[in-house]
């Protein structure tokens, strides 16, 4: 429920710039984070790419009108979580991992909105690109703070 809330904020915050501006993937992140706070041993990541494919689609259709630009990216991200973090043994995950939290969260972040870029080029792309990565360093470093006070509070 939370993705889907994710989705329309970032969906809204769009509407308010007019579209002029890339504004940070709210959604990614809720579905990144949610990739890095799973218990599971895996197999539950299932919904993730499906969040991000449906999500993927309805932006692309809202907002791109090509299907597929950010729903490759946005299953790229996915597929790229679940294997590092698939590679992180569970102790390892607790502590000592701020550095690939960011990174993960980064890549959610630049994925994306690079692929339309680069596929379609264009100098107008590459100032949407760099403003959107400006905006997202903030909705990052929350999601990176939501994260490690998450964990602490689980090692308990």
């Amino acid at each position: 429920m939370i993705i889907v809330i994710l989705w329309l904020i970032q969906d809204l915050l769009t509407v308010f710039t007019g579209g002029g501006m890339q504004v940070p993937g709210l959604f990614m992140l809720g579905i990144v984070c949610g990739l890095l706070l799973d218990d599971g041993n895996g197999d539950g990541n299932l919904w993730a790419i499906w969040a991000a494919f449906t999500g993927g689609i309805l932006w692309d259709l809202r907002w791109v009108g090509i299907p597929g630009f950010f729903t490759l990216g946005y299953v790229t991200v996915v597929l790229i979580v679940v294997q590092v973090w698939g590679i992180i043994p569970p102790q390892g995950r607790i502590s000592g991992t701020s550095l690939i939290v960011f990174i993960l969260l980064e890549c959610s972040q630049l994925i994306p909105p690079l692929l339309p870029v680069l596929i379609l080029g264009g100098s107008a792309g590459w100032s949407y690109f760099l403003t959107q990565q400006v905006w997202s360093l903030p909705a990052i470093l929350v999601t990176m703070y939501i994260y490690l006070r998450t964990m602490r509070d689980r090692k308990v």
